[in-house]
């Protein structure tokens, strides 16, 4: 053991290896030091207490009876000891006192500190006045003074005597705990740090030097990888597992290495250690060691008044330099035989004193890192123990494992490529395989699987907070899921997956959302998995509920809104069908809801009290319907509205205005203006001027109308040339309430089954649902713009601010047609895109263009359409816009198999005959036919086969004489008996090209 500064009361004195004969031969297992003694816990479990007085001398410290200690630290007022059973001993150090061995201070007899007898602790920590202790389960205890929150408590009490539990870290599977002079800290098993207490000088990393008395998450640490953590007095140094050195705090004396006495606020990379790859560090009071294995030389930094730099002199030093082990071991002299440095196995530091464990055999490369350090203990973790066989001990392990959210967060991890270390709100370092193999292994032991999960029941779910402290506590609700999956017993199957459900329902929002992206994040099997276990326990509620066994229905609701949020959270990326979330049951629901008893009024009420009760109740959880479904909700409560529509008295309210074929656009606005307070649920119908033809097809026919005006029109809505879409101006309108007035249009028709091609991208229905639109919706909308931005983004050489030449700024049209530039964020203008930077652009780019511009015309238009179209969230954007839009998927096929006959049958000549035709017609002919028929020549969502015709038998007696005659309003086709079909043909096409003069319309 080579040791260096300030070791005795002769300033400057440097004793270079004595290490005291009684020492000779052992090997230490830890030491710590303060100024006045230095504590050396050997790996037999003996301690020994040197003095630093003239005489040096170095004396065993007996009082701990039985126990082996495996650990100790030291602050200025106690010392800690730990038993390598988990038990902790504390001597007070005081002053001017009978010694124990000590010049002016004595060292009391150490006691058991009691109060953590049961904890099985693993780790200790000192600062000056303040200690912490780490349990095995990963919880982490604090006593003594708190003046500047350095206990971590949240409190700002002067003292506590006993260790108390620091709640905030409550799931955090804690790794290690280190404490400066009134600054603590502890860092997770992937390298999340959190710092608390005194911050004067910076020393917590967080960019100021205000004191936290909670612990506070090191947000410039992240992702760093970081393995270990040492604080000086009022400087803190990290190391990373790719040998990375990182220092903030004090730098008065240069023990930050930055080539300065300034203080850092913010963790900053030790540059002049650059390609050295560090293994170990450690902090003294005011300077820095650190290890490079590499080459086997320990570099020092910081103040060296007392030798404690080990390079001979007492200045300061501001950068790493190496020590010079060869003179502090004295085997520089010509006459010892031996010329080449001791290898290097561990450094320590303390006070103003330096130490390196040396053995002269060791292989330089094979020096041990931090992370592996045996006087870190780690926690338990679930995977190793089921590794081990299962004896007594195992099992009772076991059990406290699941009992444990911190254990249970730390287990399972993804170390291939230390992935793990990237654990954030993207990812969660998990190793499902892991996770699932484990399971599968415990499931094999009944008795051990029921131990677990009562562990799980029973103490594990009940601790869980609100407020996680770091998303690594968040891994338990990725792991207790495929638990339940080996679970056998439905009743334990039940009770833990409600259990589950609460826990994460009850979770703060952002943190939900971690665990939703975490959720779009997994194996594609693990979330099958998950999906299906959802779905196949709602399945189980909602018998439940419709069979009146359960009238508690939050369960069920639990269930469901989990199941929703996993729908959302990755029904985009794998499953746009999603048929693993669709629940069957559903169906036999709707047939319970909606088979009519009576006739009459009577059910019509109970339809609509039935929609209602169905849309109360489900409809917030459209993950459980498919389209089909969605579809006949909707038409059912189209079918009712527009039977209102035209039934006398009406029960329920009706929309109805008239409009001129000529003035469709301006009359249909007054219609609505005059209308805008109609309540919500409202049936809709249209009366063309001058004319007595009424009914759905006269209603379809004006929205087919309407909406080629507005298409026609430029005044509204802005057309892109290009993809010939329609959006919002990005100036005011002419008439302020226009987008609210065309909103409740839109509403209007969806709600009662009219097809009305607004000629919207997928955007503007992706906004109505709250769904945050892309640059690839700005390629749909504008392909030029969308693939210029796109090339921005591809562009990854470094010049991209000389070939672009552009600013975070975009052109914008004002009212009066003058051109702009519009900043996209705070000094856009002098903001360049450059490479680092082109994503923020991108992104602030779209952003403009599909939501900031035209917030306040979209917040118009939304609030209107949301009015009558209430079950608008029923829909994914491309299925609510296929409902509004209809669709050109046409299958000519299915037409003539959905129809049916009145005074005809299927076999019939005239009806084989106009098959025949209509088969051999061109394609936009049969369009044109399509709106004849129904009033649009787009067919509804779903697909043709909704889309159901009745061809019906003329009561002419000279059918060659008549043409064809289409009842718009019922989709029936009057077809009279034509005796050739060359005669059918002629007259069906000249019925299609002048559809006004022969389609009769019924009223």
């Amino acid at each position: 053991m080579l040791c260096w500064g300030q070791l005795s009361s002769e300033p400057g004195q440097n004793p270079g290896s004595q290490s005291g004969e009684v020492l000779k031969g052992e090997k230490i297992q830890h030491l710590c030091s303060r100024d006045g003694f230095t504590v050396f816990v050997l790996e037999n479990g003996k301690v020994y207490i040197r003095v630093h007085g003239r005489k040096q001398k170095i004396r065993q410290f007996f009082h701990f009876k039985q126990q082996k200690i495996h650990f100790a630290d030291s602050g200025i007022s106690q010392i800690l000891f730990l038993s390598k059973t988990g038990s902790v001993f504390h001597s007070k150090v005081k002053s001017k006192e009978p010694a124990a061995e000590a010049e002016g201070f004595s060292i009391m007899i150490p006691q058991l500190l009691r109060s953590l007898n049961d904890k099985n602790i693993i780790q200790v920590a000192c600062g000056n006045n303040h200690s912490l202790a780490l349990s095995k389960d990963g919880q982490i205890f604090a006593w003594g003074q708190n003046t500047n929150g350095q206990l971590g408590l949240d409190s700002k009490d002067a003292s506590q005597c006993n260790p108390q539990c620091v709640m905030s870290l409550i799931g955090m599977p804690v790794v290690q705990i280190t404490a400066g002079g009134e600054h603590s800290f502890a860092l997770s098993l992937s390298g999340a740090v959190f710092g608390w207490g005194r911050n004067n000088h910076g020393q917590l990393g967080l960019k100021d030097t205000e004191d936290r008395h909670k612990p506070i998450y090191v947000k410039l640490l992240e992702c760093k990888k970081t393995i270990h953590i040492s604080c000086g007095e009022e400087h803190t140094a990290v190391l990373t597992k790719d040998g990375l050195v990182f220092t903030f705090g004090a730098g008065s004396y240069g023990q930050l290495g930055h080539n300065s006495t300034k203080d850092e606020m913010k963790p900053h990379l030790v540059g002049y250690l650059f390609g050295s790859k560090v293994s170990q560090i450690a902090c003294g009071s005011y300077h820095t060691l650190v290890f490079v294995p590499s080459s086997g030389k320990i570099y020092s930094f910081g103040r060296g008044d007392k030798g404690q730099l080990g390079n001979g002199e007492t200045n300061n030093q501001l950068v790493p330099l190496p020590a010079n082990i060869m003179d502090i071991s004295g085997n520089n002299g010509p006459e010892n035989a031996r010329t080449t440095e001791p290898a290097v196995r561990r450094i320590f530091a303390g006070g103003n004193q330096s130490f390196a464990e040396c053995h002269a055999e060791m292989d330089l490369m094979s020096s041990i890192d931090q992370s592996s350090l045996i006087t870190l203990k780690r926690i338990m973790t679930v995977d190793n123990l089921l590794e081990q066989e299962l004896c007594k001990k195992t099992r009772k392990a076991i059990v406290r494992a699941f009992s444990s959210s911190q254990i249970l967060s730390g287990s399972f991890l993804d170390v291939s490529k230390d992935g793990h270390f990237k654990t954030n709100g993207q990812v969660s370092g998990l190793d499902m395989s892991a996770v699932y193999l484990g399971f599968e292994k415990l499931a094999k032991n009944p008795s051990m699987l029921q131990q677990a999960t009562n562990g799980v029941q029973n103490n594990l779910i009940p601790s869980l907070p609100r407020t996680p402290a770091c998303v690594e506590a968040m891994r338990v609700y990725l792991i207790l899921p495929e638990l339940i999956a080996v679970l056998e017993e439905p009743k334990v199957l039940a009770m833990l997956t409600n259990s589950l459900n609460r826990a994460i329902l009850s979770l703060e929002e952002s943190y939900f959302k971690i665990l939703e992206c975490w959720w779009s994040t997994m194996p594609k099997y693990f979330f099958k998995r998950l999906v299906r276990m959802y779905r196949k326990e709602s399945h189980r509620l909602l018998e439940l509920t419709m069979a009146n066994i359960s009238k508690d229905k939050s369960r069920l609701h639990d269930s469901l809104k989990i199941l929703q949020a996993l729908y959302k959270a990755y029904v985009a990326k794998i499953f746009p069908t999603y048929p693993e979330a669709v629940i069957e049951i559903v169906f036999e629901l709707m047939d319970g809801y909606f088979t009519p008893v009576n006739q009459g009024d009577v059910v019509i009420h109970q339809y609509f009290a039935a929609l209602c009760m169905l849309q109360d109740e489900l409809i917030p959880y459209n993950c459980i319907f498919d389209m089909e479904t969605k579809l006949e909700v909707l038409n059912l409560k189209s079918k009712l509205l527009q039977r209102e529509a035209f039934q006398f008295p009406p029960i329920l309210p009706v929309m109805e205005f008239q409009v001129s074929r000529r003035t469709i656009l301006q009359d249909t606005l007054g219609g609505l203006r005059s209308n805008r307070l109609a309540p919500p649920f409202t049936a809709f119908k249209v009366n063309f001027q001058g004319e007595r033809c009424v009914g759905h097809g006269v209603s379809q026919e004006f929205f087919t109308l309407f909406s080629q005006e507005l298409h026609r029109n430029g005044r509204i809505f802005q057309r892109c040339e290009e993809s010939e879409l329609l959006w919002f101006p990005n100036c005011e309108p002419e008439m302020d309430d226009v987008f609210h007035l065309l909103g409740i249009l839109c509403g209007l028709a969806a709600s009662n089954g009219f097809i009305c091609n607004f000629h919207f991208p997928l955007a503007m229905y992706k906004k109505l649902l709250h769904v945050q639109p892309t640059l690839e919706d700005l390629k749909e909308l504008s392909p030029t713009e969308g693939k210029s931005l796109q090339a921005v983004l591809d562009y990854e050489y470094d010049d991209i601010e000389d070939v672009y030449y552009q600013y975070f700024t975009i052109v914008k049209e004002t009212a009066d047609g003058n051109r702009v530039l519009q900043e996209l964020i705070p000094d856009g203008d002098k903001t360049p895109v450059q490479k680092h930077n082109r994503k923020q652009f991108v992104d602030a780019y779209v952003d403009y263009k599909l939501n900031t511009s035209v917030e306040q015309q979209f917040n118009d238009f939304a609030q209107g359409f949301r009015i009558h179209m209430k079950n608008a969230d029923l829909f994914l954007p491309d299925e609510l816009r296929a409902v509004i839009h209809g669709n050109t998927k046409y299958e000519w096929e299915l037409l003539e198999q959905n129809a049916t006959y009145n005074g005809y049958t299927e076999t019939a000549r005239a009806v084989r005959n106009f098959w025949q035709v209509f088969e051999n017609l061109e394609e936009e002919m049969k369009k044109q036919f399509l709106a004849f028929l129904s009033g649009s020549e787009r067919i509804p969502a779903g697909g043709i086969r909704n889309l159901s015709i009745t061809i019906l038998n003329t009561s002419s007696n000279e059918p060659d004489s008549s043409y064809p005659r289409a009842y718009t309003c019922t989709r029936t086709l009057d077809l009279p008996n034509y005796s050739s079909i060359e005669i059918l043909r002629e007259k069906l096409l000249h019925a299609i090209e002048f559809g006004e003069e022969f389609n009769a319309q019924l009223p």
